[in-house]
C-alpha cells in the first residue's frame, strides 16, 4: 500500500500454567512516485482547440506548473515541448529545462515564450522524473489561434477596374447608366463584424 505501513507480531507460548509472549514491530514506506504538468497559453488552459485567440506577430507566453503528486522525492525532472527547442524552457533554477529534485507536494512554473504564427496552432509538454529505476511522466496539450485580419475592396465602374482615369467613357445624361460594383473580401482567418462600405460621392 502505499506511504507508511507498520505491524505488529505477537508471540504467546505456554509451560504449564505459565504464559510468556513478546512482540514485535514491522514497518515498510510504500513508495507510490507519479508527476502532473499543467500548462497554459497566455494565461489559458486551451487543452482543446481553438484556445485563446492571438494577433499573428503578438507575443505568446506558456506556463508548465509541474507538481510532484507522488509521496517521494523526485530527480532529474524534466520538461520538454514538441514544438520548442530545450534551451526556450526556463524553469528558473538555472538549469534550463531541467528541475534537480522535487519533493512531495512540490510546485514548479516553467515557461517559455514565443511569437504567435498564423492559424490554429498546437503543442504539447511532457514532463519526466526519476525515482530510482522508475520513471515517471505525464503531458498536457496547448493550443491558441493565430488571428490574421484583414479586408479588401475592390471597385468596379461600370464593369471595369478603373483605379486610374480616364477609366470607361459614358455618355452624358439619362440615356446611359454608370454602375458601380463593390466586391469585399475578407481575407484574413477570422470573421468580421460590423463591415460598412461608404463612398465618398
Amino acid at each position: 500500500a502505499a506511504g507508511q505501513y507498520e505491524n505488529y507480531a505477537t508471540v504467546v507460548g505456554y509451560d504449564g500454567d505459565n504464559e510468556f509472549s513478546d512482540n514485535d514491530p514491522s514497518h515498510y514506506y510504500g513508495a507510490a512516485p507519479d508527476i502532473d504538468i499543467e500548462k497554459s497559453t497566455n494565461g489559458a488552459d486551451a487543452d482543446n482547440p481553438t484556445g485563446p485567440f492571438v494577433a499573428e506577430g503578438d507575443p505568446v507566453t506558456w506556463e508548465y506548473v509541474v507538481t510532484n503528486v507522488g509521496n517521494v522525492t523526485l530527480t532529474d525532472v524534466t520538461v520538454t515541448d514538441d514544438q520548442l527547442e530545450d534551451a526556450e524552457i526556463d524553469c528558473g533554477e538555472g538549469a534550463g529545462n531541467v528541475i534537480a529534485d522535487m519533493e512531495p507536494d512540490e510546485v514548479v512554473t516553467c515557461q517559455a515564450t514565443g511569437t504567435a504564427v498564423a492559424g490554429q496552432y498546437a503543442n504539447e509538454a511532457t514532463v519526466e522524473g526519476e525515482y530510482g529505476e522508475t520513471t515517471v511522466t505525464d503531458s498536457d496539450p496547448s493550443h491558441y489561434f493565430g488571428s490574421q485580419g484583414g479586408i479588401d475592396i475592390e471597385k468596379a465602374t461600370n464593369g471595369e477596374d478603373a483605379d486610374t482615369p480616364t477609366g470607361p467613357f459614358v455618355a452624358v445624361g439619362p440615356s446611359d447608366n454608370v454602375t458601380w460594383d463593390y466586391v469585399v473580401t475578407n481575407p484574413g482567418n477570422v470573421a468580421l463584424s460590423g463591415v460598412v462600405v461608404t463612398d465618398d460621392n
